[in-house]
């Protein structure tokens, strides 16, 4: 009997490509859900089923999720994630899908309830599914490496700073191909862990340790600068409201949290923030020598 494909949604970006990846390479059919069916195909070539459409197109949804096994479900920081995503997992449900993994928001931006519109998006779908009679699991990861951490080196690279509105704030960062290895995990699984996973990096790491880990990786002073938070605009995009308040949570040291979530599950520790900047900077810096 042959094996049902797993449906992915926002295959093409940071995340959805290492889940796709991964999925791939242990032999699991894969099918991606996208508007972008020419750069699925660039990133993939013939290893996947595209299925082109939109969160708002009724038929391309029903014919996506047709005969899958499972559905990862993830898109992008907007105000249409909650319809979107709830339209995604309703059709889903329909077809008989067996389980559903959503990628959620940061634990701290979800509980306590008031501080985060993309938390409020994301709890609401996680509230949805806790309501379905299939098997669903919402992974919370920390803040991203890739993210976050990634356009703070950049901008270490070129001015030698670091800045943030509180020096001491620390974060769990987690790295995203340890997101997907989770992710690809709990899809595969014989069973879910439970119904959400607060995924982090193994320590917690300020932005005073950041800059100094940045200047032994450059060989040079890396300064680190306190500069308060932007109030975040009434009149800006979702996107950009929301990540303001990160920013905000971070500062409270709303992000400097651990969990086992990654060792529990993968038998391995997380990649951490040391490493990460060292393979960060050797790319940036195109040091051959330097194997991460």
């Amino acid at each position: 009997m042959s094996i049902r494909p797993s449906l992915v949604t926002g295959a093409t970006g940071k995340l959805g490509r290492l889940i796709v990846e991964r999925l791939v390479a242990l032999g699991q059919p894969v099918r991606v859900f996208t508007r972008r069916p020419e750069t699925a195909r660039s990133l993939f070539g013939e290893t996947v089923q595209i299925a082109t459409g939109d969160f708002g197109d009724r038929a391309s949804l029903e014919a996506a999720v047709g005969g899958v096994g499972r559905l990862l479900l993830l898109s992008p920081i907007s105000t249409r994630l909650v319809t979107d995503q709830i339209a995604a997992v309703d059709a889903a449900v329909a077809a008989n899908t067996k389980r559903i993994v959503k990628i959620s928001g940061s634990d701290w931006t979800i509980e306590p309830a008031g501080n985060s519109i993309s938390g409020a998006a994301h709890a609401a779908v996680e509230q949805h599914l806790n309501s379905l009679p299939v098997e669903t699991v919402s992974l919370r990861p920390n803040a991203w490496m890739q993210v976050s951490l990634a356009n703070t080196i950049t901008r270490a690279i070129t001015s030698s700073q670091v800045i943030a509105p509180n020096l001491s704030a620390g974060i769990g960062y987690i790295d995203a191909r340890d997101i997907a290895d989770v992710a690809v995990h709990q899809l595969l699984a014989d069973r879910i862990r439970g119904r959400t996973l607060n995924i982090t990096g193994p320590d917690i790491v300020s932005f005073k340790q950041i800059a100094a880990l940045l200047t032994a990786a450059l060989d040079r002073p890396v300064a680190a600068l306190e500069k308060p938070p932007q109030a975040a605009s009434g009149d800006g995009d979702f996107e950009h409201r929301a990540v303001a308040q990160f920013v905000r949570l971070i500062a409270a040291d709303r992000a400097a949290v651990t969990t086992d979530v990654v060792p529990t599950l993968l038998g391995r520790s997380p990649r951490t923030v040391a490493d990460f900047i060292l393979e960060q900077v050797a790319a940036a810096t195109a040091i051959p020598e330097y194997q991460p």
